[in-house]
């Protein structure tokens, strides 16, 4: 069950993370009706990244080894680390007791209490998660690049009327292939489809700050189907997927701690 606003948070937690919320004492509950969203950066010691792998299963630390450069192991490494870390001060249980599975489609899930739906993504500097206690949740961040191939997968994961919109202001093409290449990818993960569903069968309009899925093809329900664009520092973009009309969503930080800057 998620932990109690008056419960402190699990050691293992607060030896390696900072909270960067101002009551730092505890750890915030999950109610229903609450979509927490936590942004980390992927900018770690190696000492971080010793520790962060101490924390992993091994089957994790398998994978991890699996990538081929370095600062791509550093960020599963980070990324399922703090996962891990999170999940057991949600479920206040220890960290390795933690268990994760994933569906054949490959969205992860726990495999031992299911009171809890999340959901993660990383792009270069930076990893977000999102938790919910009543319905499965889809997170995307992207880092706006230059790509030399834009117009080419423009063509082939955008529909006629998204084309149009993307490609009528050239100077604002790049920054908006990426918001709509997120609304996609968080609804994507939302649903747990893998390719049956590829982006071009999606489509998605932006009006007045409002994001619209307008259609969806193979018949989906998406009647409850809500998304909200991310805040991230630098030049980033992101979104979350989820259900539910009366939901609460709350940003938070968190950070990696230095060895012997542990708090008394």
């Amino acid at each position: 069950m998620p932990m109690s606003e008056k419960s402190d948070y699990p050691e293992t937690l607060k030896d390696i993370l900072i909270l960067s919320q101002p009551a730092t004492a505890h750890f915030p509950q999950l109610s229903n009706g609450d979509i927490h969203i936590w942004t980390i950066s992927l900018d770690t010691s190696e000492d971080q990244i010793e520790r962060l792998g101490s924390i992993l299963s091994k089957e994790e630390k398998r994978k991890a080894y699996y990538y081929k450069f370095e600062s791509a192991q550093h960020s599963y490494i980070v990324s399922q680390a703090v996962l891990r870390l999170l999940l057991s001060a949600y479920l206040q249980i220890e960290p390795a007791k933690v268990r994760i599975g994933a569906h054949k489609k490959g969205k992860p899930y726990l495999i031992h209490d299911r009171s809890i739906f999340f959901n993660l993504s990383n792009s270069h500097d930076f990893c977000v998660f999102a938790f919910s206690s009543d319905s499965e949740v889809g997170i995307d961040i992207e880092k706006i690049r230059v790509l030399p191939d834009i117009d080419l997968l423009i063509e082939k994961n955008f529909t006629s009327r998204e084309k149009e919109y993307l490609q009528k202001d050239p100077d604002n093409k790049l920054s908006r292939f990426f918001q709509f290449w997120t609304f996609k990818e968080s609804f994507l993960k939302a649903i747990g489809e893998g390719m049956r569903l590829t982006p071009d069968n999606l489509e998605f309009s932006l009006e007045d700050g409002t994001i619209k899925l307008r259609s969806v093809k193979y018949g989906f329900d998406t009647t409850n189907c809500q998304f909200k664009g991310l805040t991230l520092k630098g030049n980033y973009t992101g979104t979350l997927a989820y259900s539910g009309k009366e939901t609460v969503i709350r940003e938070m930080g968190i950070a990696l701690r230095e060895k012997g800057n542990q708090e008394n």
